[in-house]
């Protein structure tokens, strides 16, 4: 009882994974590199056959195994293969990284020296990717695990990581132009009043909405579903299956939909903002937006709201009900915006804007050289889609 008392200890303390077995590896492990990411970082080595390894992590400029386990924010991954991502990290923060091998069963061998890498927001440099051919996408959404487009004649495609896509079938040849996830379902709009649903990704149902106007936007407060489109169309559904239409009080074109899990707000042509006056989205009031631009883009970062549009267009607001407009230097138009790390705008000259406030804006190039018309962030990346079948990527 004395020795497995003593090896339970052994194991708590130093990740021994048993008591005798194969010795350790005398060496440490090589050819140990990191790239950093987006909230996260790829740790690369060199692996051996018959070894098992482990990554080891914690803030600051070092780290080792054991001497580090009660380093604050120290953390450990086992069985790691190259690469190995390692994510959840903080923006900004210098973090140190080894790894370290057992063989059968024995405790860890050597760590390798400390290599560190700051973790830093996606959206800086972009490059392209691709699209299977003859498909443009106008909308592009990130479910948590996987990216989703819509686009002309239907398309509906889902990736796994952003760069490999599969398509689904629609059951429509109608353009599509905005897709969200609300109420356990996927939804996806487009022209003639068209709603698509689906609870998987690939199978999707069309459902009546009531109006023949081409619907622009898609999002939802809580279990309740909304959808904006041309000439002032507003229609709302409890359950993603029967729509209604609720007055939105304007003929204009509404073209985004955004905000918070408190606020949504839906924005479009000649500067109209609206927002609800209740969770249930039964009711709209316009806001004081200070401009006549047509704003394409809506999203918010909890602590600010940001609105985009033409001519270079941004709005702000601390609540989603004040706006002021920004006095940046007039731009190209502002198509669609997102929010992951940063703001991310991409624009009508296949350009972008970022921000990681709101308030100071940095323009990139992406390389796109036409325009970009959908953005979403997921999986540490940034991904743009634009005309001819564009698209484009930031880590």
């Amino acid at each position: 009882m004395k020795i497995l008392s003593a090896c339970f200890g052994l194991l708590l303390a130093a990740l021994v994974a048993g008591c005798g077995g194969s010795s350790a590896p005398s060496e440490a492990p090589v050819g140990v590199t990191v790239s950093p990411g987006d909230g996260r970082v790829e740790v690369r080595f060199t692996q051996e056959p018959g070894l098992q390894y482990w990554v080891f992590y914690a803030p600051g400029d070092t780290v080792s195994f054991p001497d580090s386990m009660n380093t604050p924010g120290y953390r450990s991954v086992r069985s790691a293969t190259s690469p190995a991502l390692i994510t959840g990290l903080v923006n900004g923060q210098q973090y140190a990284f080894a790894v370290g091998a057992s063989r059968d069963g024995s405790k860890v061998g050597p760590t390798s020296a400390p290599v560190t890498a700051v973790a830093r927001p996606a959206g800086d440099l972009w490059s392209p990717a691709s699209l299977p051919t003859g498909v443009q996408l106008n909308a592009l959404f990130f479910d948590g695990t996987r990216f989703l487009g819509v686009g002309a004649a239907g398309a509906i495609l889902i990736s796994e990581d952003g760069l490999t896509w599969s398509a689904a079938s629609s059951g429509t040849t109608q353009e599509l132009h905005a897709i969200a996830f609300v109420n356990s379902r996927y939804i996806a709009v487009g022209a003639g009043g068209t709603v698509l649903t689906s609870l998987d990704r690939t199978t999707w149902t069309p459902r009546v909405s009531g109006t023949t106007e081409t619907l622009r936007a898609v999002g939802g407060l809580g279990s309740v579903a909304v959808a904006a489109g041309d000439n002032g169309a507003l229609l709302i559904s409890v359950d993603t299956s029967v729509w209604g239409a609720v007055a939105s009080g304007t003929q204009a074109s509404l073209r985004a939909i955004g905000g918070t899990t408190e606020r949504l707000v839906v924005a479009g042509a000649g500067g109209i903002l609206l927002t609800h006056l209740s969770r249930d989205l039964g009711s709209w009031q316009p806001l004081l937006s200070g401009t006549t631009s047509t704003l394409n883009g809506v999203a918010a970062s909890g602590a600010r709201f940001v609105a985009v549009g033409d001519g270079g267009t941004v709005l702000t607001s601390t609540d989603g009900l004040a706006w002021s407009a920004l006095a940046l230097a007039p731009g190209a138009s502002l198509q669609a915006l997102t929010w992951g790390s940063r703001f991310v705008a991409v624009a009508a000259d296949g350009g972008a804007l970022l921000s990681s406030d709101g308030l100071a804006w940095t323009r990139v190039a992406t390389g796109a050289s036409g325009g970009l018309g959908g953005v979403a962030f997921g999986l540490g990346r940034y991904l743009a889609s634009g005309a001819g079948g564009a698209l484009f990527s930031a880590f």
